[in-house]
């Protein structure tokens, strides 16, 4: 036999070994299907990936293959199942009557799933800790619910001086999403870090979310002292997981720093002049008082005093700046 020949056919061997492997995939033997759901668990049971779906795939589930939430969990993870398709799934088992009857494919409770007949269904895993105890559910069927905050914009300054913040919202997955919750939590930058501050705002609730529904929320935000900030909208739900967007923003202007009413007159012997005294609020320094003034009068001059007033000087008590 010559070189050649051996050389094409060492060539369709491995392709007919990659194509074996390839199809494998999608036809893992048994027991596969328990070892498969562990090793996403253990991913998806991490801190950066809690609230998160993860799929693990088109699993091959055989006839009668008893799946059990103990046998699923990992050290002291709390591990439920649900089947999520009503076409497939039975009614959940503590849910029946004595005289009903399975006859869909899947039998399952919290506890247990288990085939009457093989079939190959998706499979999902989300995990999330409650009450610092790392929970995980394993989903048969379709795409449960999934918490997922798709855009934050920040739209521009209103005429109050605060921030308007837009976010849009969506149901992810192939089943009904019902009482969320969405917050805001504000954070300002601190040297290099982000350290969240104390501002508090009304947390949104949402009903309902249909499959693949989008709701907008507004929000307004503020600040009062100047730096750079970052809005984070929080979106959770209690059977849809939970995730996070930000925008960042600068405040570089305080627009709540305002001028009020002229005061009193006082005598500065050291440079034998008067000072005006005109009141500010809502200012955090002297120099915001004293440019608010400025920007109010452009034939006057006005320093700063403090935070609450600036003055203009002039050579008489009785005379106006």
């Amino acid at each position: 036999m010559k070189v050649f020949d051996l050389f094409v056919y060492a060539i369709v061997a491995l392709i007919l070994v990659a194509i074996f492997l390839a199809i494998a995939q999608n036809f893992p033997p048994a027991g596969d299907t328990t070892i498969m759901i562990k090793q996403t668990i253990d991913s998806a049971r991490i801190d950066p990936n809690l609230g998160k779906l993860f799929l693990v795939g088109s699993l091959d589930y055989k006839k009668d293959e008893l799946i059990t939430s103990t046998g699923l969990t990992i050290d002291e993870t709390l591990t439920s199942i649900e089947c999520t398709n009503p076409q497939i799934c039975c009614v959940r088992k503590s849910q029946q009557n004595e005289k009903d009857e399975c006859d869909k494919i899947f039998e399952w409770d919290y506890d247990y799933l288990k085939p009457r007949e093989s079939k190959k269904a998706n499979t999902f895993v989300r995990c999330v800790d409650i009450d610092t105890i790392n929970t995980c559910k394993v989903y048969v069927g379709l795409m449960p619910a999934q918490a997922e905050v798709k855009q934050v914009e920040n739209i521009g300054t209103n005429m109050e001086g605060n921030t308007e913040i837009k976010s849009v919202l969506k149901n992810s997955g192939q089943t009904t999403l019902s009482n969320a919750t969405a917050q805001l939590k504000l954070f300002k930058k601190v040297d290099t870090k982000w350290i969240q501050t104390d501002y508090e705002i009304e947390a949104q609730e949402i009903q309902i979310l249909q499959p693949g529904e989008e709701r907008v929320l507004y929000w307004e935000v503020k600040t009062q002292n100047l730096g750079k900030y970052k809005a984070t909208i929080l979106f959770e739900a209690k059977d849809a997981g939970f995730n996070q967007n930000s925008v960042e923003f600068d405040r570089n202007e305080n627009y709540y720093c305002k001028t009020t009413t002229i005061g009193e007159t006082i005598y500065n012997a050291q440079n034998n002049n008067y000072e005006e005294l005109h009141h500010c609020e809502g200012c955090n320094y002297a120099h915001e008082c004293a440019n608010a003034w400025n920007n109010k009068s452009v034939q006057v001059t006005y320093y700063p005093k403090n935070k609450d007033y600036a003055y203009c000087t002039k050579n008489t008590s009785l005379e106006s700046c």
